[in-house]
Order: structure tokens, then sequence, then C-alpha cells
């Protein structure tokens, strides 16, 4: 460290000497410095340059420069560090302002600015405003999210691949760290503002639950989704707890269960929202037919093909009921129909229900789907 400042220093002088002490190449100098000051010596030593670096930037390049505010949220960084917390809410807010007129709203750094408010925010106390700002960098998050990744507005129920859960892109599982993160810091506060067993932290719960799941996080998934179904059902001291959206938390739980090769948890969870969503929908419904859909893979995979081949006609016929016989969705469930008629030496049968399925996946123009 102290040959890197010395380093740092001779830059500084040669830079000052060449293009003058309110030089750009001057200030970003003495960010280094600072930031080198930060990590390996004086913090408070640190923010003098930090100050030094603010000041000829804004005076070079104007008050909404990109790289002013760069410097702002370094500054703000610093004094976290030195918690003077009120001074560094004060610099990240004139950051946020200049990255929000540059950036645009939707934007990662804008996001990241938001988030680091937030948790200052939460530090002095203003759990209103900190909730805020976690709320709005969520917002940009998932938004940013629905940009890169389409399918993370669809629910996939097709669990085709147990054993190989489609992974995501390294960029994008950076994107959802990021996103779990603001909703692990939004939580506590939900709860302390809202209750515990608010409809808010249910919902909360729940849309973290699927951001666990891309990220194959299958417990923290799990404990997600149940504890977004104990608030939905606490927060409804009257009136049914048992409704659709309780047993459709039920059944993405029992998915997680799946991919975790807990087929029996699985079952049981599956048994159980079945046996509400008919309650509550009646047999023919989408809802059902997924639902059934689930349980006949947890059959699959305990062995018992005949069980599951049932189910997955059943399902079959839900849903030639409720979307046609040409839909996709038919096509997939007659493969899995195949897989038990494989599984059981019926292998003519077996044939035919791909073809079938083939032949309504062609149908659609489908041919290029990855599940033909």
């Amino acid at each position: 460290a102290d040959e890197a400042m010395e380093c740092l220093e001779e830059a500084l002088r040669i830079r000052e000497l060449h293009h003058g002490e309110e030089h750009e190449s001057c200030a970003d100098t003495m960010q280094w410095m600072g930031n080198l000051l930060r990590k390996h010596g004086d913090p408070s030593e640190a923010l003098d340059y930090f100050k030094f670096a603010l000041r000829i930037k804004q005076t070079r390049l104007g008050n909404d420069d990109i790289d002013v505010a760069n410097t702002l949220f370094n500054t703000a960084v610093l004094l976290d560090d030195l918690e003077k917390y009120e001074l560094s809410l004060i610099a990240y807010k004139e950051a946020l302002r200049i990255r929000k007129l540059v950036l645009g709203e939707k934007n990662d750094e804008v996001a990241d600015t938001l988030f680091c408010m937030g948790n200052v925010a939460t530090v002095i106390e203003n759990h209103d405003e900190a909730l805020g700002y976690f709320k709005e960098s969520i917002s940009i998050r998932e938004g940013l999210i629905s940009e890169e990744d389409p399918t993370s507005q669809v629910i996939d129920d097709t669990l085709l691949f147990i054993s190989n859960p489609r992974s995501l892109r390294p960029d994008l599982v950076s994107q959802y760290q990021k996103l779990i993160k603001c909703f692990e810091e939004a939580l506590p506060l939900t709860k302390l503002l809202a209750g515990p067993n608010h409809k808010d932290v249910s919902r909360l719960l729940d849309r973290m639950g699927e951001v666990y799941k891309r990220l194959h996080d299958w417990d923290n998934a799990i404990g997600s989704f149940q504890g977004s179904l104990r608030a939905r059902k606490e927060g409804k001291p009257e009136g049914p707890k048992d409704d659709k959206e309780s047993a459709l938390l039920m059944q993405r739980a029992g998915e997680c269960h799946l991919y975790k090769n807990e087929y029996g948890r699985a079952k049981s969870i599956f048994q159980s929202a079945l046996k509400i969503l008919e309650q509550n929908l009646g047999r023919v419904t989408m809802p059902v037919a997924s639902c059934t859909y689930c349980l006949g893979i947890a059959y699959y995979y305990l062995h018992d093909y005949t069980h599951s081949r049932l189910l997955f006609e059943e399902c079959k016929r839900i849903q030639v009921q409720v979307v046609g016989e040409n839909n996709n969705l038919v096509a997939r469930t007659l493969c899995w129909i195949a897989r038990q008629h494989e599984k059981l030496d019926e292998h003519d049968i077996a044939l035919e229900k791909y073809l079938s399925a083939l032949r309504i996946y062609k149908l659609n123009k489908s041919s290029s789907d990855f599940r033909v």
C-alpha cells in the first residue's frame, strides 16, 4: 500500500505539472489515492482526496455529468464507512439525481444507488423512506430482468429436467442476486411497518421464492413460499384460509421439493394443493390440470408408473377441454404419458404418444423448441 501511494503521489505531481492542478486526470488520481487510503489507511484522510476530486470534476464538467455522479457515489460509500450517514445520504441523493438524468430511470447503477440509500435510511431508522428506496430498486431490477430474461414472467412447471435444471447466464445470475438482496432488506421493514402477516409480506415472500427458484436455491425458495403461505393464512382471521392462492403457493413449494429429489414430500404437498384447488375451482380448470401434472411427475420419480400415467391422462383430459387438443400443453403431457408407457414396456403405445405430441408441436410451428 505504501509503494502504491508513492506511485500515485508521483503520478499526481507529474499530471499537475503538465496539465495543471485543476485537470480531470488529477481528480482521477486523487480518487485512486482516496480509495487506497480507505482500504489500507486512514478513511478520514481519504475523505479529503474525494472532496478535492469532486470539486475539480464539478468545476470542469458541471454538476450533471455522470463522472460527477460516480465520484459522489464513491464519496457516499466512504461517508458510510465513517458513519456520517446524514452526509452520505445527501451524496447518494445527488448521485441518484444525476444518474437518473443521464442514464434514465431504469438502469442498474440507479438501482444500486437506491439500494445503498435504503441501507443508510435503515441505519438512521428512517424506515418508511428506506422501504421506499428498496421498493424502487426492486421495481427497476425486476424490469431489467424481464427484458434480459423473458422467461422470468412465465411460471415454468414443465419440470422436464429435474436432475439438471436450466441454468441462468452469469450476467443474469448477478442481476437475480442483487434483486434478492433488495428483497432481503425490504422484508423486515415491511414486517415492521405493515405487520408480520400483512398481505404485502405474503406477496413479497412469494416473489422472493420465485427469485430463489431461479437461482436454484431450493431451501430458501421453499422457506419463502411457506412463509408467504403462513402470512396469508394468519392474516385472514375470518373466512376460508385454503383458497386458490394458498394452493398455488403449496404447489410452487412442492416443485422445489422435486428439484431436491424429495419426491415423497412433493407428492404429499401436491395432493393437498390439488384437493384445495378442486374444492375452490372444480375439476375442469387449468390450475387443477397443472397440479395434477406435478403430482404425476412425483409418482413417476417414485417409480409408480401406473398411477403416474393415470394422473397424466386426467391432466390431458382437462387440458383438451379447456385449451383444445392441439395446444402445446397437451403435447407436453403426451410426452409424459409416453414416458410411463416406456417404463411399463409398452413401447408401441409410447411411440404413438410421442408421435401425437410431435404432430401438435409441428402444427404450432414449435419444431425449434428444445422440448421437441
